[in-house]
C-alpha cells in the first residue's frame, strides 16, 4: 500500500501519513496553493485536509499529485516535510493539515 508523508515544520508542527487510496480531491485556494483532501482512516466523515504551496501552474501541481498516487510505489513517499525541508516537485511549502 501506498502511504503519503506530510508534515509541517516548526515547533509543534503536525504531521500525518495517509493511505493514497483515501484521495478525495484538489480544490485550488489561489494561485500557488491547494488543499488536498483525504478521508479519514477511521471511516468518519470528516476529511484530512493537506494545504500546499507549489510552483508552476495548478494544472502542472496537479499532474505530479496524480503521479505520485498513482504510482504504485508500495511504503512511504515523502510530499511535504517541512521539518527537513523535503518536497515532492513542484511543492515547496505546507501551510498546515487539518
Amino acid at each position: 500500500m501506498t502511504n503519503l508523508l506530510f508534515s509541517v515544520g516548526g515547533n509543534g508542527g503536525a504531521a500525518v501519513s495517509v493511505p493514497a487510496k483515501n484521495f478525495l480531491g484538489v480544490d485550488l485556494t489561489d494561485a500557488d496553493t491547494m488543499q488536498v483532501s483525504f478521508l479519514e482512516e477511521d471511516g468518519t466523515l470528516d476529511a484530512v485536509i493537506v494545504s500546499l504551496t507549489f510552483t508552476g501552474t495548478a494544472k502542472a501541481a496537479a499532474e505530479a499529485l496524480a503521479d505520485i498516487l498513482g504510482s504504485g510505489t508500495r511504503g512511504l513517499i515523502t510530499v511535504a516535510d517541512g521539518v527537513n525541508g523535503v518536497y515532492a516537485h513542484p511543492f515547496t511549502a505546507i501551510e498546515g493539515i487539518a
